[in-house]
């Protein structure tokens, strides 16, 4: 939409100087005044350079864009390898949750509540996610971290950055 009315624009501003361009020289012809053939031609020249300014623009524009287009395929490309990266590093991460949640004979309720600890949310968050009372919540922590043979939050969550680090 941006370069068609640039275009168009271009357009009008090159008929307008041909018009003005093309009565100049009847003016001329039929011995008009030179200030009034002066006026004529500047608008001539005016309108021609419009239109060379406004090509200008449009190439410049034109290369800026391929530049930015070629940009932003190398940044795609990078931020696709990062995101592969990241992917395999959380199902990485996942996988050796998974494991140790195994080990610890945890139950689904105490997986699902060890996961919410590990991510940080307080025992009033898990309990209205989970629709249960926080002291149950408080009681399944306790279990993982019994299970776990850990002595709380900061130990489960450490004990899995460690793996990270």
């Amino acid at each position: 939409m941006y370069s068609s009315e640039r275009i168009f624009i271009g357009f009008l501003l090159g008929l307008v100087g041909v018009l003005t361009a093309i009565d100049v020289i009847e003016d001329f012809q039929e011995g008009t005044q030179l200030r009034h053939l002066g006026l004529d031609l500047g608008i001539a020249m005016a309108s021609f350079f419009a239109v060379a300014l406004l090509i200008w623009k449009m190439t410049k524009d034109k290369r800026r864009i391929q530049v930015l287009v070629k940009e932003k395929t190398i940044l795609q490309e990078i931020a696709e390898k990062y995101e592969t990266k990241s992917r395999l590093l959380v199902e990485g991460l996942s996988s050796q949750i998974d494991r140790e949640f195994n080990n610890w004979s945890l139950s689904e309720a105490e997986r699902e509540v060890a996961l919410f600890l590990l991510k940080g949310l307080t025992t009033h968050e898990i309990s209205e996610i989970r629709n249960s009372a926080e002291k149950t919540v408080r009681h399944q922590s306790a279990a993982i971290y019994k299970k776990a043979g850990l002595k709380g939050r900061g130990e489960l969550q450490a004990y899995f950055l460690e793996d990270l680090l």
